[in-house]
């Protein structure tokens, strides 16, 4: 009996620490960022060619517009990405834009919410892409286990501008 006590009891500790952590840290943040041997130009062009993102934004399948225009402040969109051959669906929504310089959007799911800017900055020769994201789980479960996974969302963002910087340097 005792040990089906300490069992209870230690089962319900580590519960609370979990949600703690949401409850402790809602959000998160982390950056990533690369260098690029191409012009900003050349590098921004890259990175909004709708037909070149396959090839560097990992599970990306394609997007629709729900409203609004490409590149256009306030334009929403439906994101398809496939994981493990599963589908995979955020909508997306345009806030900020500024031709080679910036490019700022927030994401929903039904698992979090989050909003990223990818900012460029450099010259003719080399260029430094820059990313901010901030994530939020929808619910204190989300939030305690996307904490957890912190480290894992800036890694496989880390591939995907790597992979970025990989098909502009090919490209230029």
């Amino acid at each position: 009996m005792r040990f089906v006590k300490f069992t209870l009891i230690g089962l319900i500790g580590i519960t609370l620490a979990f949600f703690s952590l949401g409850f402790f840290h809602p959000s998160f943040n982390y950056q990533n960022q690369v260098e690029v041997n191409a012009s900003v130009e050349e590098s921004f062009k890259n990175f909004i060619d709708d037909s070149l993102t396959s090839q560097w934004l990992v599970g990306y399948v394609g997007k629709e517009i729900l409203s609004g225009k490409e590149l256009v402040v306030g334009s929403r969109f439906l994101m398809h990405f496939e994981q493990d051959g599963e589908l995979f669906e955020f909508t997306e929504e345009l806030i900020e834009y500024k031709k080679n310089e910036k490019f700022v959007f927030e994401m929903n799911t039904d698992f979090f919410k989050g909003t990223v800017g990818i900012y460029f900055e450099g010259n003719e020769e080399k260029t430094t892409i820059k990313a901010f994201t901030i994530s939020e789980g929808n619910n204190l479960f989300y939030r305690s286990m996307f904490y957890l996974l912190k480290s894992a969302f800036q890694q496989q963002a880390q591939v995907n501008y790597d992979l970025l910087k990989d098909l502009i340097e090919k490209s230029d």
